[in-house]
């Protein structure tokens, strides 16, 4: 049974562990996690400012509170939560306009990420060559981003307990989904997704000279190209264009399985089905409770490691 933690302005804490109904929502492609939330309660709530949803010990989610709801009825009083992770303390800040020349990890930490309240991360703590633009109207979120994408060729997230993390490296324990726990599950092949060929210019005085193609695509008939100029700053490389193209193959062949019961996982978990040897990644967690029972649902793309 999952427990949910609520702490108020003032720090005191409650614990809740029969929700009316909750909506959990984790994906790859949006920096933060949501939680909605609703509880049966009595008396007035005092004005909250965090909450924590847990399975046994393990930490499912922690972020902060973005509104709170108190419905009075006959039927009672109903207090509806919706909270974002961590992240959204990073969302949510404008950075001051500046340039870092040489940036690194522990000096954007000392000036942007600490005085939010992080208070570790995970990577390098190099200098780096070159410049760090900050423009007006810039988040703290985009600042990290921008500093990973330039400099390390990552994407950065924040798990649950608030490390920053800019390795790019993920932990990738496998679920195995099998039996009655399944209600449906649906296989995708999605001709969209694939790009036959991209080619890439990699010298201020050369053209797009460097291909990459992608034989799958060639061998279903599909032409579809792209140009990327990596001399722009807009942080692609060569590398990355490699791993863009994998991307594009990984997005081809997708599943959505849905189960009975709460299986929330980290994002990057690789998925088995039924005993198959094709394994998959999820990215997309979306669990949901309510008078029905539990119910996640996880969108996964074929593994292409």
């Amino acid at each position: 049974m999952l427990t949910y933690i609520i702490r108020d302005i003032e720090g005191a804490e409650t614990i809740f562990r029969e929700p009316l109904k909750v909506s959990y929502v984790s994906g790859e492609d949006a920096p933060a996690d949501q939680l909605s939330i609703v509880f049966g309660v009595k008396g007035n709530v005092p004005k909250l400012s965090a909450i924590e949803m847990k399975n046994g010990n393990e930490r499912l989610f922690y972020g902060m509170v973005d509104s709170q709801c108190e419905e009075y009825s006959e039927n009672g009083i109903f207090l509806t939560i919706q909270a974002r992770s961590l992240t959204c303390l990073l969302l949510d800040n404008e950075a001051l306009p500046q340039m870092y020349c040489s940036p690194s990890m522990p000096l954007l930490m000392k000036r942007h990420f600490e005085p939010l309240g992080f208070k570790e991360y995970r990577g390098t703590d190099k200098a780096f060559n070159g410049e760090l633009a900050i423009s007006k109207g810039m988040s703290e979120w985009t600042v990290l981003r921008n500093f990973c994408r330039y400099f390390l060729d990552t994407v950065p997230y924040i798990d649950k307990y608030g490390v920053i993390d800019i390795t790019g490296e993920r932990e990738q324990d496998t679920m195995y989904l099998s039996g009655e726990r399944i209600m449906s599950c649906r296989h995708y092949l999605k001709n969209s997704a694939l790009v036959s060929d991209i080619n890439v210019r990699a010298r201020s005085s050369g053209g797009y000279e460097i291909p990459f193609v992608n034989d799958m695509a060639k061998k279903y008939g599909i032409i579809r190209k792209r140009y990327v100029d990596s001399m722009t700053g807009s942080g692609r490389t060569v590398q990355s264009v490699k791993r863009m193209m994998r991307k594009y193959a990984a997005e081809y062949e997708q599943l959505i399985v849905e189960c009975a019961g709460c299986f929330i996982c980290s994002i990057g978990t690789l998925l088995s089905v039924d005993g198959q040897r094709k394994t998959y990644r999820v990215r997309e967690v979306n669990y949901t409770f309510d008078s029905g029972g539990e119910r996640t649902r996880l969108y996964a793309e074929v593994n292409d490691t």
